[in-house]
């Protein structure tokens, strides 16, 4: 069961880690807009790994090849929210890192600080459902490859270290 819960919140975290990117990117003006890219940070992860490069080819492959799923699933949870559920969204994650706040009970906050519509509410659980399934996914995929350190190092599958 253990297991489990560390990969659903390493899950968690790589998704606040999306979300608050993506809202960084948003706020962003004039030049060339890249659009939202939920794989950018673990690219720069994997750039600054020790992984060897073979390794890193096929993990930066594995990457690419769920990039636009991961860009869609994005795309449809920040398309349930309005530009000002986004922002309150974005504080609160804040506030909850500020105060050491994690899991569920930041999640709870998040939710409350959005105050979505029930429609809203069913909307966006969906849509993170969708992106939750889809970073899993590919997390899989790039932890099959890895050895537990490099897991650890990347932040993804499982590769935390239990306790005994």
């Amino acid at each position: 069961m253990k297991p489990l819960l560390l990969k659903t919140l390493v899950v968690g975290c790589l998704m606040g880690l999306v979300a608050v990117g993506y809202a960084q990117n948003e706020k962003k003006k004039g030049g060339k807009k890249k659009g939202n890219d939920p794989t950018a940070a673990l690219l720069k992860k994997v750039d600054s790994a020790s992984l060897g490069e073979e390794l890193t080819a096929k993990v930066k492959k594995v990457i690419e090849t769920h990039a636009p799923k991961l860009r869609e699933a994005q795309a449809k949870v920040n398309e349930s929210l309005t530009a000002e559920q986004r922002a309150a969204r974005q504080e609160a994650q804040k506030a909850a890192k500020a105060a050491g706040k994690k899991g569920q009970e930041a999640a709870a906050e998040v939710m409350a600080a959005m105050k979505l519509s029930d429609d809203q509410k069913k909307a966006y659980e969906d849509a993170q459902k969708g992106l939750r399934d889809a970073t899993q996914a590919m997390n899989r995929e790039i932890a099959a490859l890895l050895t537990p350190e490099q897991r650890r190092e990347l932040g993804v599958g499982g590769g935390k270290k239990k306790n005994q």
